[in-house]
C-alpha cells in the first residue's frame, strides 16, 4: 500500500507541476516581455554591425592561409590579389609577436597591488592567483594563442558586440525574466484571489512546491529559447563562419579591468564558439540562482510587487556597497561582496579570466555561482518552513 499510495503522490505533483505550468504559459505580459527582449537585441546586433566586406575577406583569409599570424601566413596573403583588404590585413598584423612570450604574470599582479594599495591577505591572495596564471601563460606562449588572427582589426568590436552588448543583454533580460516567473508562480493564487481556499490547510500550501518546480522550467525556457534566437540573430547578421573558431587569448582582444588593460587569459583554453556556450551556460545558473531569490522573496512579502522591490533593493545594494568599498579602498569587503549573484552579474565580461582586481582565485564566477546556488536553494528551504506556518491574511 505504501508504495501505491508514492506513485500516486509522484502523480499527482507531476500533474500539479503541469498545471502551474500551463497557467504560467497563459501569461501575456510574459511574453510581451520576451517579445521586447528579442527586438531590443536584434536593434543591438543590427544596429552596430559594420566592415561586413573586410570580415567576410579575414574569413577567406583563415580557410585559405591558416589562422595563426607568422612568415607563412604572411607570404600566402601577399600572393592574393591586391585590393583595399589586403592591405589593410598586412597593415594590422605585418610583424605581430607572441605577447605572452615576454609577458609576466607576477609583474601584473605588482602592478594592481601597487596601483590600488592592497595589502593583507588580498595582497597575498592576488599573488597566488597569478603564480597560478603564470603556467597558463607558458602554454598559451607554447601554442601561439595571442598569433591567431582572429577577425584582425575588427576582432574587438566583433566580441565586444557579442560578450560585452549581447551577452550583457541576454543575461539581464533571463534574470528579469525568472524573477518575474517566480514572483508570479508564488503569488498566483493572490492574483487569482483563490489563497483563502487553497492555502487554509497545510497540504494546500504545498502546492507551492510544484509551483516552484513549474516556474523553475518555465523560466530556464525562456532564458535557453532568449538566448538561442538572439544568438542566432548575431550569427546570421554577422556570418562570422571559421572565425567562430578564433582562439579566446589573440591579441587583437584584451580585457578592461579598473583601469588597467590585461591580455584576455582565460583559465581554460577557449575558442569564441566555447567561451560563449560557457557564458551562456554559466548565465543559466545565475537565472536559476535569482529564481530561487525571486521565489524566496514572494512567499516573504505580502504581494509580488513588494517582493520585485525586496530583489530589486538588495541587489541595487549589493551593487553601491561594491562600488563604495572599491572607491574607500576596502579591498576586504570588496572582493566578499563578488561573491553574490549582484557581483557574478557584474562581472560578466571578465568570466573565465584571472579578472583582475576583481577575483583572489582561479574561477571564482564559477565558484561563486556555486555558492549562491547553494546558499539560495538553503534560504528557499527555510522560508518555506516559515510559510508553512506564518499566518495568510
Amino acid at each position: 500500500m505504501s508504495g501505491r499510495r508514492m506513485m500516486y503522490r509522484k502523480e499527482i505533483y507531476w500533474e500539479l507541476a503541469c498545471w502551474e505550468w500551463k497557467k504560467l504559459c497563459r501569461v501575456p505580459m510574459l511574453y510581451v516581455f520576451f517579445a521586447l527582449c528579442i527586438v531590443f537585441n536584434m536593434q543591438l546586433v543590427l544596429g552596430e554591425r559594420y566592415g561586413e566586406d573586410y570580415v567576410a575577406y579575414v574569413k577567406q583569409v583563415r580557410r585559405d592561409a591558416g589562422s595563426r599570424m607568422g612568415d607563412a601566413f604572411w607570404e600566402r596573403v601577399e600572393s592574393f590579389s591586391d585590393g583595399e583588404e589586403k592591405e589593410r590585413l598586412l597593415r594590422e598584423t605585418k610583424g605581430a609577436q607572441d605577447i605572452f612570450e615576454a609577458y609576466d604574470a607576477l609583474d601584473t599582479a605588482a602592478l594592481i597591488v601597487n596601483k590600488y594599495r592592497m595589502d593583507g591577505w588580498t595582497a597575498a591572495a592576488l599573488g597566488h592567483k597569478y603564480q597560478k596564471q603564470a603556467r597558463r601563460i607558458q602554454k598559451l606562449a607554447a601554442s601561439d594563442a595571442s598569433m591567431d588572427v582572429g577577425a584582425a582589426g575588427m576582432t574587438k568590436t566583433i566580441f565586444d558586440a557579442l560578450f560585452e552588448k549581447l551577452c550583457r543583454a541576454v543575461l539581464t533580460e533571463g534574470l528579469l525574466l525568472a524573477v518575474f516567473a517566480a514572483l508570479f508562480c508564488s503569488g498566483s493564487e493572490q492574483f487569482e484571489r483563490t489563497w483563502q481556499l487553497v492555502y487554509t490547510s497545510r497540504r494546500g500550501r504545498s502546492v507551492q512546491r510544484e509551483k516552484l518546480l513549474a516556474g523553475l522550467l518555465f523560466a530556464a525556457a525562456m532564458y535557453v529559447l532568449l538566448a538561442l534566437v538572439s544568438c542566432a540573430v548575431f550569427a546570421g547578421s554577422w556570418r562570422l563562419g571559421e572565425i567562430w573558431e578564433t582562439h579566446m587569448s589573440t591579441q587583437f582582444y584584451d580585457a578592461y579591468s579598473m583601469g588597467i588593460r590585461l591580455p584576455f587569459v582565460p583559465w581554460a583554453d577557449f575558442t569564441m564558439r566555447g567561451y560563449l556556450a560557457a557564458v551562456l551556460l554559466l548565465g543559466l545558473v545565475l537565472a536559476v540562482v535569482f529564481y530561487l531569490l525571486g521565489y524566496l522573496a514572494g512567499l516573504l512579502a505580502k504581494n509580488s510587487y513588494a517582493g520585485f522591490a525586496a530583489v530589486f533593493v538588495a541587489s541595487a545594494l549589493n551593487l553601491e556597497v561594491i562600488m563604495l568599498a572599491g572607491n574607500a579602498g576596502s579591498w576586504g569587503i570588496y572582493e566578499a561582496a563578488m561573491w553574490t549573484p549582484a557581483g557574478v552579474w557584474l562581472l560578466h565580461p571578465l568570466w573565465f579570466t584571472d579578472m583582475g582586481i576583481h577575483a583572489v582565485i582561479p574561477w571564482q564566477e564559477c565558484a561563486a555561482a556555486a555558492l549562491c546556488l547553494v546558499a539560495a536553494a538553503v534560504l528557499l528551504s527555510c522560508g518555506f518552513c516559515y510559510y508553512n506556518r506564518k499566518d495568510l491574511k
